[in-house]
């Protein structure tokens, strides 16, 4: 059971990469080192949007379910913040952010705290599972990997605070986020892969 379940995790990261990648080659006129990628969400090409957003809700949420199948000691708080992270990505593609240089609204407002969870739990999850790992033999392979997943995480969630308030850094607040999603699709797909190969 639990391998079928990670290889379910695997595919939404699969499936969230490809749409990620078609969306950063088709001609949606955005700039990846500047622009949000939330603002896909907003373009003609929504609908890859909202399957990258999908595919990563699915996957964690999977990937919570394959951990407490899997893991010898249970890590309640790091589930409750994968499911967070799943609910998060599950409904934000229905919740757009608001139009660059338009009025603020609350829909933008909700897209704005559901990114926010976004970033957030998944960092306080991989860095709770992290020692998790540690203890765990049929994991401590990766848990070093992890810590630095972790460490990735906060630090490009600390720059993407960061690039959104200070002027001159702010054309670089699309390429910072695209290095969370990096690392937040690395450690996910890490972890399925461990799940796997148990």
């Amino acid at each position: 059971m639990v391998t079928a379940i990670a290889a379910i995790t695997l595919l939404g990261v699969i499936v969230c990469l490809g749409c990620l990648v078609y969306l950063h080659v088709a001609p949606t006129g955005l700039n990846p080192l500047r622009d949000p990628v939330s603002q896909y969400g907003i373009t003609d090409y929504f609908t890859f949007y909202r399957a990258a957003a999908l595919a990563l809700g699915v996957a964690s949420l999977t990937l919570a379910v394959a951990l407490i199948e899997a893991l010898t000691e249970a890590n309640a708080a790091g589930i409750v913040f994968l499911l967070i992270l799943g609910f998060a990505r599950l409904t934000i593609g229905w919740v757009p952010m608001d139009a660059p240089g338009k009025a603020r609204t609350q829909t933008g407002l909700r897209h704005n705290l559901l990114a926010t969870a976004f970033f957030a739990s998944a960092t306080v999850a991989a860095f709770l599972f992290t020692g998790t790992f540690a203890a765990d033999a049929a994991f401590e392979s990766i848990a070093p990997a992890s810590a630095v997943l972790s460490w990735a995480m906060a630090i490009f969630s600390a720059l993407i605070l960061v690039t959104s308030l200070v002027g001159p850094l702010k054309r670089f607040f699309g390429l910072v986020e695209r290095l969370l999603y990096v690392a937040v699709l690395a450690w996910v797909a890490m972890v399925a892969i461990a799940l796997l190969a148990r």
